[in-house]
């Protein structure tokens, strides 16, 4: 979805504005789901909420769905690591290339993904300890993120240099290939550049409120929880902007060229040759092409700047950053199975803690073993991820965002269906109050759950065999939730379990 420069709103590029838009959607949709969970602070967070608040099939399919969600993406990130290794160190080291086969790819994700499930398993202590180390290191690199942005701003030469450096051509002849296979045939609109970019975006915030759904090992999680996931978005929401902004201004700034009464830059064509089928076969041509990433453009200023081992430290920040995505993950899926199987409609067993770790031993290995899902679709090993689009990023998108929809929903109704706990909240605020900021929050949820289906025409009208079995694939996680449902409910009522009063009370902290 290319857009020049000139039809950019404010010469911002469209992946500022979804990134902003989203992240005001995240504040308003965070403090909603944190102040529900903050009136019955449990393990499950918006699973408890929804079934206590709408109805037990909505919480139950909505939790079933946020838990693929979550699951899939775990097998993602895994595989994506591996995918960030191979791009940002073939820029830090080039000329000398790591090239890993999907294949390769599979099996390091799964690596991934097992590390960190025994991680898991060895208690939440250790967990977060692990997850400290993962976030300062990052962190204290990503200053040197900003500062080479920055430099490449003020003279693109350097990001120019950067690439010649690492890819053998110039971003003036990256900028012919883009144009020659088609980029500036296929304009977008602000709203479609917009629309393309908010899945992306969502999914790069997905966990932002992966708090809620440990608030039950949270200290006074009734008092505090909405105020600190409105904290950690907002900083969040500032760190995005600011890289989405500061990361493009080199390239939008190198290899401009008027086409059709449109500028266009290397912003554009990197993109394009990172990106879209015909961009991909015009940067064959390329000897050392990498895709273009915002931690990337760093590292190649870093190199234009003979920093070799700066670059290299990008890249490992590169890629701690993307595995500090797998915690949340992991905690989220992992809990909500938890909280299914404490309300019995999951087996039993799946509720077990251990009591040395006190983590939930099968809920992890569970989500571990559906995160493998989530690695065939990313490494698409042996020709499976055209399969599999459901477990992708904008298919797992979906998921959350329905989940997200139905969390803000029992905030909005809460004060209404549930009075009794909304009037012993530690929160307090009016019925209208409550009932309006749920409202809102729905709505932007909703927003989001719209854009995405609206970008996955392979949903509704597959247009081959691959986008076919995704569909079917789709629909069979819907069809499976819906009958284990009625299979747990049939299994309950049988053995005397009263499921309507198990659903009306709120389990035990």
């Amino acid at each position: 979805m290319p857009l020049p420069n000139d039809m950019m709103p404010l010469g911002l590029p469209a992946m500022f504005w979804a990134f902003l838009v989203c992240g005001i959607f995240v504040l308003i949709t965070g403090y909603a789901a944190g102040y529900v969970t903050a009136a019955m602070p449990r393990s499950g967070g918006g699973y408890v909420t929804i079934s206590r608040v709408i109805h037990p099939i909505v919480g139950y399919i909505a939790g079933w769905l946020m838990f693929l969600a979550e699951a899939f993406s775990y097998g993602l990130i895994g595989v994506a690591c591996f995918e960030a290794i191979m791009i940002f160190f073939n820029i830090a080291l080039a000329p000398t290339v790591i090239a890993f086969d999907a294949a390769t790819l599979f099996v390091g994700g799964l690596i991934i993904v097992w590390i960190f499930a025994v991680l898991a398993l060895l208690g939440t202590k250790l967990y977060g300890a692990i997850m400290h180390i993962m976030f300062w290191i990052p962190a204290i690199i990503t200053v040197a993120f900003f500062a080479m942005w920055i430099a490449g701003a003020t003279d693109p030469n350097l990001l120019a240099t950067g690439v010649q450096d690492v890819m053998g051509t110039t971003p003036e002849n990256m900028v012919t290939l883009a144009i020659d296979s088609g980029m500036t045939n296929n304009i977008a609109s602000v709203y479609d550049a917009f629309s393309y970019a908010l899945p992306g975006a969502f999914w790069a915030y997905m966990g932002w409120y992966a708090t809620t759904f440990i608030a039950g090992e949270v200290k006074e999680a009734n008092k505090k929880l909405p105020k600190v996931v409105v904290l950690a978005g907002l900083i969040i929401l500032l760190v995005y902007a600011a890289a989405t902004t500061a990361s493009a201004f080199p390239g939008m700034r190198l290899a401009v060229r008027t086409v059709d009464g449109h500028d266009w830059s290397f912003f554009q064509a990197y993109s394009w040759l990172s990106y879209t089928d015909a961009g991909k076969e015009a940067a064959a041509s390329i000897p050392n092409f990498q895709s273009a990433w915002s931690t990337g453009v760093a590292s190649l200023i870093a190199r234009g700047m003979g920093l070799n081992w700066l670059s290299i430290l990008i890249a490992v920040a590169a890629v701690l950053w993307l595995a500090n995505d797998i915690p949340p993950f992991l905690l989220v899926a992992s809990r909500t199975f938890f909280a299914m199987a404490f309300d019995r409609m999951m087996p039993e067993s799946f509720a077990y803690v251990s009591e040395k770790y006190h983590s939930p031993v099968w809920s992890i290995v569970i989500t571990a073993i559906a995160g493998i899902l989530g690695c065939i679709a990313e490494s698409n090993v042996g020709g499976l991820g055209t399969y599999t689009a459901f477990a992708g990023v904008v298919g797992t998108d979906i998921f959350d965002a329905f989940f997200l929809t139905m969390f803000c929903l029992s905030c909005a109704l809460l004060p209404l269906e549930r009075k009794e706990i909304y009037d012993r909240a530690a929160v307090r605020h009016s019925i209208g109050t409550v009932v309006s900021l749920g409202f809102i929050a729905t709505m932007c949820a909703s927003f989001c759950l719209y854009t995405f289906l609206r970008e996955s025409p392979w949903i509704f009208h597959p247009s081959s065999v691959g986008e076919l079995s995704s569909a079917i694939g789709f629909f069979l996680c819907i069809i499976i939730g819906l009958l284990l449902y009625i299979y747990h409910i049939y299994k309950n009522t049988t053995r005397g379990v009263d499921v309507r009063t198990l659903y009306l009370s709120i389990p035990p902290e």
